[in-house]
């Protein structure tokens, strides 16, 4: 399986002024490292949850028939398709599958199935996914994160212990959140 964006977001969840007003920064000196830490943390959400929190558009492509997608929340499915034995793609009629959700997941339903050859990228799936609305316990998850990262910029700080850090209220927002494979 190979996952490939295709469209990015456009946007962070966190935004800088929402970072700063977090961190109680007020002046403009570290706007830089802020925003690679919401951009580390955005990316650290994203792959400890298996989802997307905001909407951007993938290409999947499999050797086999493709049925729970990846990155969910997924909002839409653009168009599937297969591999040829000329080496191009074919769609697959749109009303031949359906998107539907069990449990936050997102799935596909064929009412008919599509044939495929054997080939590693024989199977092509074009879907949007990301937050409407991102949920309020993630953000606050981001913004702890971020916070840590920026207090604790060093690799070693003097008189604690990196466990200090952790925190089972903290890890326990984004828990109800992780999509397992």
């Amino acid at each position: 399986m190979y996952l490939k964006q295709t469209i990015a977001p456009t946007s962070e969840p966190v935004s800088l002024e929402e970072a700063k007003a977090f961190l109680r920064v007020l002046d403009n000196d570290s706007d830089e490292l802020i925003n690679s830490l919401i951009v580390a943390v955005r990316e650290h959400v994203e792959n400890i949850t298996n989802r997307q929190l905001l909407p951007a558009t993938f290409e999947l492509y499999d050797a086999n028939i493709v049925h729970k997608l990846p990155k969910n929340p997924i909002r839409t499915i653009e168009k599937i398709e297969t591999l040829g034995e000329d080496g191009t793609y074919s769609e697959f009629d749109s009303s031949s599958y359906y998107l539907f959700r069990e449990l936050g997941i997102g799935y596909i339903g064929y009412k008919t199935m599509p044939s495929i050859i054997e080939h590693p990228e024989a199977f092509k799936v074009t879907f949007t996914s990301g937050y409407d609305m991102i949920p309020e316990a993630i953000k606050q998850y981001m913004k702890v994160k971020i916070a840590t990262l920026f207090e604790n910029r060093e690799q070693f700080v003097v008189g604690v212990s990196i466990s200090e850090f952790g925190n089972k209220f903290i890890e326990s927002l984004i828990a109800p959140y992780i999509v397992r494979n």
